[in-house]
């Protein structure tokens, strides 16, 4: 027994099980996989189309791959009708590989993104999932013996990319593409360096873990943690035992090898997916630490989308036809570019990062994000529920409100995850949605909205709330909604953020408050770009909850939160001169 702890506690076997939890949203290809089923399914020829192809059969259907440990992995193969030798696309996926390979012989799948005439596809199951099922035993002995992180799965990725390389259909130039856990396993892979692989497209996932995955502002991310819960992977212990960012994260963060990577990679993420900021931290790191070729060749691509709508239409309840697939048409170009060598298509000019920037629902590009030369433009909250660029005069001036943990701000729309066919996740959505019967009309919610909009205010990167603020408990939790109101009325959610005033100075320490007495606290939002236009009105919504985005504070001093004590706290907000809470945008010159 002490044996199994020892091995369920140690942070590189824990890791192994992250790295596949990471990549739940691909279940009956509701997420990512389906990138072009919006175009298909308005149109039902194409939609009829799909239906018939999907029962075809790759040419090589449960191809066992030879892994240097005398296991295999199993794969399915699929080639152009035409012989020859032909770049190849790598899929490696925890989630079964033939519900992913059901979409390539859709004709909208392979008219957007999968070109069947000139690329090989490989699919393969990772060790211990499905096919692979029979592939785990002696390596998980193996794996105690590793200090790399992920080693299994990295060494994986480079047998089957140099396997690939030399099958008789292939011209040795291989590229791996994927969302989620599948791209989690591109970066690993390219960090060992196989010689055939050319190029990645991770998508919507970062390189790497750190206490930022699973907490924000020291907040668990609650409903993140519950759905890898339902999907079978019993990560709660682990991360509830970690709710600080103590050595156990810092040993799983620091085992990252951006300087191992030297391939192109296009790093595609979305400004409501789970973890935009993974993606950003990716994307700087190749261009500050990858070898020569990373640093030059990274790329960045930046949607309105959420984790399991990336590329598509609707977007929680909005739809930004600007952005539509635009995800799909630049993969094609980056693998045309770097497998098919096609150097007049255009990539070559391709800006370092392209970002859609909502509101005016228009593409940027810049060489960063956040783009250089922003500066901070404050609107301050005042009594009677306003926020003005002009600071409040009044000498002392406080809102209050009474949060109760056993009734929670539930979470409306953001950045989450959905599910098939699961009720909490239906009524949760994601991405930008109406906060104004669910969030607004409650009666633990202060409310700040500026007047209605005579120019625009556009603001990129990370926006903050600088709080004045004060309990009658130890401990408890402030939580901002940023949203724009449009003139019918609409408050439509933007970004949002967290902290927990035990961590209010640092993730590392605890420290309690004391009751009554007043803290100043700065709430991070999650990244954005967005241009509040003419006649519409910034607001701030100000709450001690969002739930089950975030897991609920029970406003007890101990350390320990997981029991069933809960205490009702009394929260306050000061406006006024002397503590002047203030919602801060950063801005373009």
């Amino acid at each position: 027994m002490k044996r199994l702890l020892r091995i369920f506690t140690n942070p590189t076997i824990v890791y192994l099980f992250l790295g596949a939890a990471l990549g739940l949203m691909l279940v009956s290809l509701a997420g990512l996989i389906s990138y072009p089923e919006t175009a298909a399914a308005r149109n039902p020829q194409k939609g009829a189309a799909r239906e018939a192809a999907v029962t075809q059969r790759p040419q090589m259907d449960g191809v066992d791959i030879p892994m240097r440990d005398g296991k295999s992995l199993k794969a399915d193969i699929w080639l152009p009708a035409k012989t020859g030798e032909f770049p190849t696309i790598l899929m490696m996926t925890p989630y079964n590989r033939k519900l992913l390979g059901a979409s390539l012989p859709d004709p909208a799948f392979v008219e957007n993104l999968l070109d069947r005439e000139h690329y090989a596809y490989v699919i393969v199951d990772w060790r211990g999932f499905h096919g692979s099922k029979d592939a785990k035993t002696s390596r998980l002995l193996r794996l105690l013996r590793h200090e790399t992180l992920l080693s299994q799965l990295s060494d994986d990725g480079y047998d089957t990319v140099e396997w690939v390389a030399k099958q008789p259909w292939s011209n040795g130039k291989v590229g791996m593409w994927g969302p989620s856990a599948l791209a989690r396993i591109q970066y690993f892979t390219a960090a060992t360096r196989p010689p055939h692989l050319v190029c990645a497209v991770p998508a919507v996932s970062s390189y790497g873990y750190s206490y930022d995955t699973y907490y924000f502002g020291g907040v668990l991310k609650q409903g993140y943690l519950d759905i890898l819960g339902r999907v079978g992977y019993g990560l709660q212990r682990q991360v509830l035992n970690h709710p600080s960012d103590d050595q156990f994260w810092r040993n799983l963060a620091s085992l990252t090898n951006f300087n191992r990577i030297d391939v192109p990679m296009l790093i595609i993420t979305g400004w409501y997916d789970l973890y935009p900021e993974g993606a950003l931290a990716a994307f700087a790191n190749l261009r500050r630490f990858g070898g020569p070729r990373a640093r030059q060749n990274a790329r960045l691509l930046i949607g309105p989308w959420h984790h399991t709508a990336v590329g598509k239409l609707t977007q929680g309840e909005l739809q930004f036809p600007q952005a539509e697939n635009v995800n799909v048409s630049e993969t094609r170009q980056f693998f045309d570019y770097w497998l098919r060598g096609q150097e007049n298509n255009g990539w070559d000019r391709r800006p370092l990062v392209r970002y859609f920037q909502m509101g005016r629902n228009q593409w940027h590009e810049a060489n960063s994000f956040p783009p250089a030369n922003l500066s901070q433009s404050a609107y301050y909250l005042h009594g009677g529920k306003i926020l003005s660029p002009s600071p409040p005069k009044i000498n002392l001036f406080s809102s209050s409100f009474r949060y109760d943990p056993d009734n929670p701000s539930p979470t409306v729309g953001g950045m989450n995850v959905l599910l098939p066919k699961l009720a909490e996740s239906a009524a949760m959505g994601a991405g930008p949605r109406d906060q104004r019967q669910r969030v607004e009309g409650r009666g633990d919610a202060l409310v700040f909205t500026t007047e209605v909009l005579t120019n625009e205010v556009r603001f990129e990167g990370d926006a903050m709330v600088k709080l004045f603020v004060s309990s009658d408990r130890e401990d408890t939790d402030f939580a901002i909604r940023l949203c724009d109101v449009y003139p019918d009325g609409r408050t439509m959610l933007i970004a949002d953020g967290i902290q927990r005033m035990r961590f209010r100075d640092s993730q590392s320490r605890e420290e309690l408050m004391v009751p009554g007495r007043i803290y100043p606290v700065t709430v991070r939002l999650s990244p954005s770009a967005y241009t509040f236009l003419k006649g519409h009105r910034i607001c701030v919504i100000v709450t001690s909850s969002n739930y089950p985005r975030f897991a609920v504070n029970p406003n007890v001093g101990r350390k320990r939160l997981l029991g069933r004590h809960k205490l009702v706290a009394m929260n306050q907000v000061f406006q006024d001169q002397t503590h002047p809470s203030a919602l801060i945008l950063p801005v373009g010159q």
